[in-house]
């Protein structure tokens, strides 16, 4: 008898052992898809900032103008937002874009006048479309509660710009 004792002990021991590395990697997990959201998100606020900052110089159409500040100014916010979420976390996030965002930037910086608020305004309206599907998928997955609210909270404000960029794409193919 105290053989089977020991033998259930020793099976209790390894079923706490497993079960305990398991929620150790399911955490080890979730704090790595955290990161790797903060990540892109940060990214992806700095790339709206940089060709809103290039809207605000180089836009002919003033609501294309108008709507490069407002990229600024609420990607900005939102970049903020992030960066105290990831401090809150210990997560580290890159500095800069990555190298298809920067080549962006640059083919976007070579276009004037029209050329450039119609093709600044296609990839304005293609990005946020990937954004919303991306934070909304994100929302429903991560399970850091404060970047759970926060994406909740981010979501309406890229589903307002999607919208307002699709009214600014529409109006430059009317009013060329």
């Amino acid at each position: 008898m105290p053989r089977f004792v020991l033998i259930y002990l020793a099976m209790l021991a390894a079923v706490a052992s497993f079960s305990s590395g398991d929620a150790f990697g399911a955490t080890s997990e979730a704090q790595a898809n955290a990161q790797s959201f903060l990540n892109k998100a940060a990214e992806e606020h700095q790339i709206e900032i940089s060709l809103g900052q290039l809207a605000a110089q180089r836009a002919t159409n003033e609501r294309v103008e108008e709507f490069g500040q407002q990229m600024v100014d609420d990607h900005k916010k939102a970049g903020q937002q992030v960066e105290q979420l990831a401090m809150k976390d210990g997560v580290q996030l890159s500095a800069g874009v990555n190298q298809e965002h920067k080549q962006r930037v640059n083919e976007l910086s070579q276009l004037a006048g029209h050329a450039f608020d119609r093709a600044y305004m296609n990839y304005i309206l293609q990005n946020h479309e990937t954004t919303v599907e991306e934070f909304q998928r994100e929302g429903k997955t991560v399970q850091d509660q404060d970047i759970k609210q926060w994406i909740a909270s981010i979501v309406p404000i890229l589903e307002a710009h999607r919208e307002k960029a699709r009214q600014v794409k529409y109006s430059l193919q009317t009013n060329p």
